[in-house]
């Protein structure tokens, strides 16, 4: 949606990336509507369900699915702002989490009742997608009644999962490279009676394994993770096949078999695994797995291995585009469908290799937590691109101001590629005239703003043309306003900076009425990189969104929906902004909100961001002191001044890490 306004083949001057002349955009404003903005934003295609525009033209999340109760994120943010905090804050739906732990149980319970499969389905959540205690906790009481277990990597995950995970039909696995301190952390939860699986991946763990069972005297379980020859597909696929990182291949897998007869351990190893990749965006890749990992049991079975439990690992993806097709960021099946095919696919191939079915274990993380939490930000500021106004006809400007100003004048739509490539030459030439003394500094700025008074008047010109000069079309990417917002890109959403990775961006206010502005956003941070500028519009993937123009004095709130997987945890300090607030939100239909905030953690402050780099903040404003005393010693403050900056340091130091004190403009 982009402005068009022309005068005979003229263009007249229109407002700086203003995409809707101002016919065009009263009679947009009267149609615009609240399904208009859930199609713009494919909110439908995204939300999953969870999401929605409510009739205020606010973004409201439904924790329990549709139909249930709503929540107008609106509210929230004014609850936010009651309680003293700033934004950005990140909002966790933990009812949401409950919703999502329910929907990966029940599908696997549904699928099979549907194909008769003779035994169970026990997952796992492996907290490394987001170790926070009120995840991790949420998602261990949600699963209470499916007997659902935790998976650790790392001796500190597993310190967390021996604390948490207390149920003794639950399972425990753990993956990653093992030292004899992660074993015996592993066996004392077999003293304590846990179903504690100790997965090989690498063959010289497994008689490691063995000495420190019997040093301990407590019979382990074991689990034998397999290096397949699948792949998995998308940003991850190199994680599995030939060449991964973990597992034992077919010819180690035989060397464990007869390091484990002749110990007398066949019957401890009770658990095969495999993964693939992680956010696997089709289908197939599953398929494949699981048809070549139930060939493998099977065998594994035959050879005299007691193994009960055939764990498929993670992969079960999120579609963050909402375009439901086997691309990065998205995934051509539904949560339904992978159960579905994950037992019937081992089903089949166990009657066929007449061999016991074993129960099921899927390591599903992003799938449970991706949509529980997002992140709401102000925006504050927006940067345009190029001088907006057409400058007056002085008498003595110079010859290229005039030139390109004929050009700016004529274009239409037989010419606008020629006339681009002229103005594009113009404005080359204008730099080397300056750079030679022969342009003066007001000129050059004559140039530059005809140059992109031009540009927007193109832009505009080829929403009117069928097929506008290919060389052209991106232009209004390469104008689009940058929107200042209140967040660092490399604490909140490290994931789109390191891979790519899509996360929805939307206003959560104002979606009834029509988005005036493309844009980019950028972050706080001193870093070129801290900028979002991948979007899901429609059903497409593109540079630009569409926001709301920025009305002085008041703040526009934008979210970056669906971070619940790994962006808490991955974080970092870049320029010393710590960890944002974040707020709780549960379902309460007694309340006249729907909602209550049921916990508040504050963000870092300064401080403490300080201190986990090595400062000592009291060191530090001891220093500054010193200076300020010496500056009212030598006359050149005042010493009521001086208690006045003192007080300001200080103070500093124990304020929120992001900008406080914000008014939009």
């Amino acid at each position: 949606m982009h402005n068009v306004s022309l005068n005979g083949e003229a263009l007249v001057n229109q407002s700086p990336s203003n995409p809707l002349s101002n016919n065009e955009a009263s009679s947009v404003v009267n149609t615009w509507s609240i399904e208009q903005a859930t199609e713009h934003y494919n909110i439908d295609g995204w939300g999953n369900g969870y999401f929605a525009i409510n009739e205020k033209g606010n973004m409201s999340v439904y924790p329990l699915g549709k139909p249930g109760p709503s929540i107008d994120i609106m509210d929230v943010v004014e609850d936010i702002k009651e309680k003293g905090l700033k934004f950005p804050c990140v909002i966790r739906f933990q009812d949401l989490l409950r919703t999502r732990v329910k929907v990966l149980n029940e599908a696997f319970i549904r699928a099979i009742s549907e194909h008769s499969y003779a035994s169970n389905y026990y997952g796992v959540y492996p907290i490394k997608v987001n170790q926070m205690a009120e995840v991790v906790e949420e998602i261990v009481d949600a699963g209470q009644t499916y007997h659902y277990g935790l998976e650790a990597g790392s001796k500190g995950e597993l310190l967390i999962v021996l604390g948490l995970n207390m149920d003794p039909e639950a399972i425990t696995v753990c993956n990653g490279y093992k030292d004899e301190e992660f074993m015996r952390l592993a066996l004392l939860g077999r003293k304590l009676g846990r179903k504690v699986f100790v997965v090989i991946e690498k063959l010289n763990e497994l008689p490691l394994l063995i000495k420190v069972a019997q040093d301990m005297q407590v019979e382990p379980l074991i689990g034998l993770r397999a290096k397949l020859t699948t792949k998995g597909t998308g940003k991850w696929e190199s994680s599995g096949g030939d060449f991964a990182k973990f597992g034992l291949t077919v010819p180690e897998l035989i060397q464990a078999v007869e390091m484990l007869k002749s110990s007398g351990m066949e019957n401890a190893a009770q658990l095969f695994h495999f993964h693939v990749g992680s956010q696997l965006n089709d289908i197939k890749a599953v398929k494949d797995a699981v048809g070549e990992g139930a060939r493998i049991y099977a065998n594994l079975k035959k050879m005299g291995l007691n193994i009960q439990y055939f764990d498929v690992g993670g992969g079960l993806g999120v579609d963050y585009t909402g375009t439901r097709n086997s691309v990065d960021n998205s995934m051509n099946y539904t949560i339904d469908e992978y159960a579905a095919d994950i037992v019937y696919s081992l089903k089949q191939i166990c009657e066929n290799e007449e061999v016991a079915e074993p129960h099921i274990v899927s390591e599903s993380g992003r799938a449970v937590t991706a949509y529980h939490a997002c992140t709401i930000m102000n925006v504050f500021g927006r940067i345009e691109v190029g001088d907006a106004m057409i400058p007056p006809v002085s008498e003595d400007e110079s010859e290229i101001v005039s030139e390109l100003r004929e050009i700016v004048a004529g274009l239409n739509g037989k010419n606008s590629r020629e006339s681009y490539h002229d103005a594009v030459a113009k404005k080359d030439e204008a730099l080397s005239m300056f750079r030679h003394g022969i342009l003066s500094l007001a000129e050059r700025a004559k140039v530059e703003s005809l140059y992109w008074q031009f540009c927007r008047n193109l832009i505009n010109l080829n929403k009117r043309l069928k097929r506008p000069a290919k060389d052209t079309r991106h232009l209004d990417d390469k104008l689009a306003d940058q929107y200042l917002a209140n967040f660092s890109l490399f604490q909140s959403a490290p994931d789109h900076w390191a891979f790519g990775q899509l996360f929805p961006v939307a206003p959560i206010h104002r979606l009834n009425e029509v988005p005036e502005r493309v844009t980019t956003l950028v972050d706080i941070t001193c870093d070129s990189d801290g900028k979002l500028d991948h979007f899901v519009e429609r059903q497409e993937i593109g540079d630009t969104l569409m926001l709301h123009d920025i009305k002085p004095g008041e703040t526009y709130f934008v979210g970056m929906f669906m971070t619940g997987a790994y962006q808490d945890i991955m974080g970092d300090m870049h320029n010393l902004f710590g960890r944002v607030n974040e707020v709780h939100v549960f379902v309460d239909d007694e309340d006249p909100e729907d909602f209550y905030l049921e916990e508040v953690i504050p963000g870092d402050t300064v401080d403490q961001v300080l201190s986990r780099v090595q400062y000592e903040p009291k060191e530090l404003a001891k220093k500054v002191k010193s200076a300020i005393d010496q500056k009212i010693r030598e006359g050149l403050l005042k010493p009521k001044e001086g208690v006045s900056l003192t007080d300001f340091y200080e103070a500093t130091m124990r304020d929120y890490t992001y900008l406080s004190h914000l008014s939009a403009q």
